[in-house]
């Protein structure tokens, strides 16, 4: 058996144990011997049997040389261990080992699949410094890290750096390659195109790979007329369409709506003899879907059912969102049954498509369903069900109270919303959280908006009767400062709020700093209202041990609007939603502040809030009517006295 043809077995097909047992069974393995079995450890990817070879080299009693440390770093890079793939590197110099261009391209290229270009720059400026002349292959390692990290400008400079070298080093399809992916990484499309012309100016006949990339840079605008440009240049040159290429050209023509094109490309390839796949079918029923042909899509998928071909979830997604798209949403379903029938797991993808279409039917049972099998499936709720369903949720909330249903419980003593929206919304936002998900500004608002208290005035009445107390007559207190959630809101709601700041969705309040500034321009109406009432929560419970309070300015977004005036035309502010909202709060709560809505800023005296937090009360509430203070004086005294009974011994109720 010759060893470089088996080591060259084993290396297609990435047989390490095989070419580990057979390196065995040699008596006197040579380096050459160390270097193909290196060699199929690289192919694999694996780096830990490729340290392996160094230690079985060790054992034999030889010294690795710049060829199998080369090999080794280059292990180590296909791997996605940069770290490791230095270390290697600084062991080499350190043993005396001189590396060579091979060496230093490997180590760029390590860093350039890592995205890691500083570090790609720094292994070229030890090249440099060495005085080691690079090679077409370095510089293309080096753009392909400039591509991974988005740094277009440097990647033009390195081929800058190509043309001065002393003897100039002219593109290939790799450096053409390379310079379209960082530019279509940087959405700089136009660049891209001017990237291409180099494969006709430096006679580059390139590759499917190439030319595949120069399809995908213009895929998202859809410019189908410089895709067959590229289609026309590749056949011409003489280069075969590989599957992926083909897969490419349909998509942009998908997003080119020109889905007659797509099936055309289609019969074309099967014409030439080429052997059609999965993947080529997923790109036309993705160009089914970006075009809204739900009927072509549908065909699609019963031909590919026909042939027995193997389907991806992805083809069926695709065909999921054109019915969606289509208004089929009922097909769609029927789809997601015979899901399993093809051996296919529906994903987080699959129920988004669904969910989102039950949303704009306002089906909230058809998205209950598709919840509760997808928890059956193991998938979790994610943002965009979450928003849907919560949505759904809330929109059913708001009108139960618009049509005085009960939505209120006080079995707990303190007033919380009791309604099956509420609790199911409730119960989809904490799955989500509870899958890892944070939560977005508007899921946010949605869900505060679930626990929001009626305004009915019997509502209001009942929450203050709930006391056990009342205002003085001849006064106009306000009592909601003394309710749970200000009569306002649900006070599980304070709770959601806090732990959204922990995420960092909304920002945490400092109640350190004076005045504290509500900056609400961001945020959404439910979440503005809830914040302002979470700091006045935190307010109360400063008053409440002795603390001053400060003063509020409330930050709110306004919209320009232009308006007609005898002088001409002219723009004036206007109060925005949030704005409206915020001010309304403030006058239900009757907090007296300054400023207006339209100009974008309210302002709450610190001492008028401490006024609002102590509402005068009648008798029998107070020693002295109207005196809070002395009624909280007398509560403690009655404390104090009963205490003192109890240590004493003395338990008389009288």
């Amino acid at each position: 058996v010759y060893h470089a043809k088996f080591f060259n077995i084993c290396k297609k097909q990435k047989a390490v144990k095989e070419a580990f047992d057979y390196i065995n069974l040699i008596p006197n393995p040579t380096l050459s011997t160390f270097n193909m079995l290196m060699s199929v450890c690289t192919s694999s990817q694996d780096s830990e049997g490729a340290f392996q070879v160094m230690q079985l080299l060790k054992n034999a009693g030889l010294e690795p040389d710049c060829k199998l440390y080369t090999t080794l770093i280059s292990t180590c890079a296909k791997s996605g261990k940069v770290d490791r793939m230095f270390e290697v590197f600084h062991k080499m110099v350190n043993s005396g080992v001189e590396p060579n261009v091979l060496t230093y391209g490997a180590l760029i290229d390590g860093c350039a699949r890592a995205g890691q270009v500083a570090k790609a720059f720094g292994a070229y400026g030890i090249l440099r410094s060495k005085n080691v002349k690079p090679d077409r292959v370095v510089f293309n390692a080096l753009i392909a890290a400039c591509a991974q990290s988005g740094a277009v400008d440097r990647a033009f400079d390195v081929v800058a750096e190509m043309a001065a070298e002393t003897q100039p080093i002219d593109p290939d399809h790799i450096t053409v390659g390379a310079l379209m992916k960082a530019c279509a990484n940087a959405s700089q499309v136009e660049r891209a195109r001017e990237v291409y012309k180099m494969i006709q100016q430096y006679s580059i006949k390139g590759s499917p790979e190439v030319y595949t990339i120069a399809i995908n840079s213009c895929s998202q605008t859809g410019d189908w007329e410089f895709a067959c440009r590229v289609y026309n240049d590749m056949t011409q040159k003489g280069v075969l369409p590989d599957e992926m290429f083909l897969s490419a050209l349909i998509d942009v023509a998908g997003h080119a709506k020109m889905l007659d094109a797509a099936f055309d490309i289609l019969q074309e390839a099967r014409k030439g003899g080429m052997r059609i796949g999965i993947m080529t079918y997923s790109s036309l029923m993705g160009a089914c879907s970006k075009a809204t042909n739900w009927q072509k899509a549908l065909e699609l998928y019963g031909y590919l059912k026909s042939i027995k071909l193997v389907q991806t979830v992805s083809t069926v997604n695709a065909l999921l969102t054109a019915l969606c798209d289509g208004d089929q949403f009922q097909k769609a379903l029927e789809i997601l049954s015979e899901m399993k029938g093809l051996g296919l797991c529906p994903n987080s993808i699959t129920f988004s498509i669904l969910i989102v279409a039950s949303e704009k039917k306002d089906d909230i049972e058809a998205a209950q369903m598709l919840l509760s099998q997808a928890k059956n499936d193991g998938v979790a709720p994610n943002l965009i069900m979450c928003r849907c369903i919560i949505g759904m949720c809330l929109r059913r909330f708001e009108r139960a109270c618009f049509v005085g249903e009960p939505v209120l419980s006080f079995a707990s003593g303190r007033p919380q919303v009791n309604n099956k929206w509420t609790s199911l919304a409730l119960m989809v936002y904490r799955e989500t959280i509870g899958a890892g998900e944070k939560p977005t500004s508007e899921i946010l608002s949605q869900i505060l908006g679930c626990m929001q208290l009626p305004y009915d005035t019997s509502v209001k009445n009942r929450l203050v009767e709930n006391l056990g107390v009342s205002a003085e007559s001849s006064r106009s207190s306000n009592l909601f400062s003394l309710v749970d959630g200000f009569g306002e809101y649900d006070p599980r709601a304070f709770s959601i709020l806090e732990e959204a700041a922990s995420h960092g969705v909304v920002p945490s309040v400092s109640f350190k700093v004076s005045p504290i500034v509500i900056d609400a321009k961001e945020f959404h109406a439910f979440t503005a209202e809830v914040y302002f009432l979470t700091v006045l929560k935190g307010l109360k419970h400063r008053l409440a041990a002795g603390a001053r309070l400060s003063n509020i300015i409330i930050l709110l977004p306004v919209e320009k609007t232009k308006v007609s005036s005898p002088k001409g035309e002219k723009f004036v502010n206007l109060a925005g939603r949030v704005g409206q909202v915020v001010a309304a709060l403030l006058r239900r709560l009757q907090i007296p502040y300054q400023g207006n809505e339209s100009y974008g800023k309210l302002r709450i005296n610190g001492l008028a809030l401490t006024k609002w937090f102590q509402p005068k009360l009648a008798s029998p509430f107070s020693g002295k009517p109207g005196d809070w203070s002395s009624s909280q004086s007398r509560l403690g005294k009655s404390i104090s006295h009963q205490q003192r009974n109890i240590r004493t011994g003395n338990l008389s109720l009288d």
